[in-house]
């Protein structure tokens, strides 16, 4: 089983206008296997993905999220149309990351299962 757990970095979320986005690095500038290359691969079954607070201290809010239903609407997406919220982000280093608006999921399979 493969173990993911992401923290938004403290300062980017409460300022952000984006509290029900999660990301998931997508590109490597080294070529090196990503975590969302891991995911759509199987790998995990489980994702819990925080924001932290501005001082970086504390994790503000959190996400368990269900990468099965993940998966799942990401093949109902390329194969049936259904609209998921989604882009891309790219860091100075090359690091690219794919974006995802949680409130864009299809409600059954949940994609998130526990939330704070």
């Amino acid at each position: 089983m493969t173990k993911l757990l992401t923290i938004e970095g403290a300062g980017e979320v409460l300022n952000a206008p984006y509290p029900n986005q999660f990301t998931i690095r997508a590109k490597l500038p080294t070529g090196a296997e990503t975590e969302l290359s891991k995911i759509v691969n199987g790998h995990g079954d489980w994702m819990v993905y925080g924001h932290a607070c501005p001082d970086g201290q504390v994790i503000d809010s959190w996400w368990l999220i269900d990468l099965r239903a993940f998966r799942a609407a990401l093949i109902r997406h390329r194969t049936t149309g259904t609209h998921l919220l989604m882009g891309n982000k790219r860091n100075a280093d090359g690091t690219c990351f794919k974006w995802f608006d949680i409130r864009s999921f299809p409600t059954d399979p949940p994609l998130v299962v526990a939330r704070r």
